[in-house]
């Protein structure tokens, strides 16, 4: 592949390996779309690919940074992909660009627009990259200290930085996105937007990196939308899906953040509905969020026969929220759980990676939607937790507090009460729940009970 087809097999293998490579189960078909050298040094040569997976129903397109390294530092074997001899005769090795340094500081560089990225494309048909002007970086960088890869990750790349600039060390974090998409990524749009309003419900903006690729299924013959997103890294933050793991298991009250939580993003609705255009749901609008609940019941079933029982009952509650009164339309999170809020030290509550549920096209993650659909996100996720703590005495009552602390705290919040909604939410609960089966079916067939125990019980 690129400026070392040897390596194509290596790579290729790698690839597919990879947590954030969604084509598993399939039979992926990899073909080099274009590449951008960062680095033209002999010695140390940052490229990064744009590899297209044209093994699906869809092509996917992976964002893939390499440093071909002419020695093999010991500090990087855990980031080795693969090792050749090339023509004339030396070794060459590969490393995975977000463990290496020689990639994290240029990718930095460009992040903080302290230098831009200039350099002839490895390929005929390649990238541009510049950085996308948005929140004013307070202070420059003087040099790179560290960078380490965020581990746990699985559809993108987080590289967290520790930086010393005018006033002293901070850190940061840089989501390099590993699928790419044409248009604007709503984690860039949204976050830039609360913090640009003023909410202290996401942490501070950074910056962004956009991209420019061939893509021929366009009338331009181009395509553009961000490789990378860098913000303030929440120091001491704990991730809010352990704090409730934590309190059920210990059987720990957690209704007061619960209600907290609810209050926060009953904010950052209220900041989004401001910042971007609202509409009243059309019937049109209605019968595509109809024929989408449809479309995920006939996957869910497909995936779990047992759910075929509760067809009709699952449609009747379909049928009944279309018929229900809608708020105005608006744009929302869209893949809102308890590992998407952190607990930040200062008693507040920061919400993340606002890219939207991973199955859905960038294209319908970046249209006004139902509020309501974060909402049910939510309440899925605390019943999760008790799904997870299942032998412990009490959890059921544990999960049912914290749900209606965290519906108190929105209604709250946001002056609507969200029980006059109960057919709407019952229904984006729903769909959410019939989304965990299907996902749980294809990769922890171990949880499939929680959300088979929900879609009952909402049924």
């Amino acid at each position: 592949m690129g400026a070392h087809p040897e390596l194509g097999e290596a790579v290729s293998d790698w690839i597919v390996r990879q947590r954030w490579f969604a084509g598993k189960g399939g039979v992926p078909r990899l073909r080099l779309l274009a590449s951008l050298e960062w680095s033209a040094d002999d010695a140390c040569r940052v490229v990064t690919h744009l590899v297209l997976d044209e093994g699906g129903q869809r092509g996917v397109l992976y964002q893939v940074p390499i440093v071909y390294r002419a020695t093999a530092p010991d500090s990087l074997a855990a980031s080795h992909i693969g090792s050749t001899t090339n023509p004339s005769g030396s070794r060459v090795h590969a490393y995975d660009g977000p463990h290496d340094p020689a990639f994290t500081e240029l990718l930095l560089r460009l992040v903080l627009d302290e230098g831009r990225i200039e350099g002839e494309p490895v390929s005929a048909r390649g990238v541009r990259v510049h950085r996308r002007d948005g929140a004013p970086d307070e202070h420059r960088m003087s040099r790179m200290l560290d960078s380490r890869v965020l581990a746990g990750e699985q559809s993108n790349t987080s590289i967290v930085y520790l930086v010393a600039d005018d006033v002293g060390e901070r850190q940061l974090i840089c989501k390099v996105f590993r699928s790419l998409h044409h248009g604007e990524n709503p984690d860039v749009v949204l976050q830039s937007a609360l913090y640009a309003a003023g909410s202290a419900s996401v942490p501070a903006v950074v910056g962004s990196v956009v991209g420019e690729w061939p893509d021929t299924g366009r009338a331009s013959g181009r395509a553009q939308g961000h490789l990378a997103f860098a913000q303030e890294f929440l120091a001491g933050a704990m991730d809010a899906w352990q704090l409730a793991l934590d309190a059920a298991a210990s059987g720990t009250d957690f209704t007061a953040s619960a209600r907290q939580m609810g209050s926060a993003i009953a904010e950052v609705h209220t900041v989004l509905a401001s910042a971007f255009p609202t509409k009243e749901p059309s019937r049109d609008d209605l019968a595509v969020f109809a024929a989408l609940w449809q479309e995920r019941l006939d996957a869910a079933i497909g995936e779990v026969p047992e759910l075929q029982a509760l067809r009709r009952s699952i449609e009747a509650t379909y049928a009944r929220a279309v018929a229900a009164s809608w708020p105005r339309l608006q744009r929302i999170h869209g893949d809102l759980h308890l590992g998407q809020i952190l607990a930040v030290p200062g008693d507040r509550w920061a919400i993340i990676d606002f890219e939207g549920e991973p199955m859905r096209t960038l294209e319908t993650r970046s249209v006004p939607d139902a509020s309501l659909r974060d909402v049910a996100g939510m309440l899925r996720s605390f019943d999760y937790v008790a799904g997870a703590n299942e032998s412990t005495p009490g959890v059921l009552d544990w999960a049912s507090n914290c749900r209606n602390a965290f519906l108190d705290g929105y209604s709250e919040r946001s002056g609507h009460d969200l029980r006059r909604d109960t057919a709407l939410l019952d229904a984006f609960e729903l769909d959410k729940a019939l989304y965990e089966a299907v996902y749980e079916a294809r990769n922890r067939p171990t949880w499939l009970p929680i959300p088979v125990a929900a879609i009952r019980r909402l049924a």
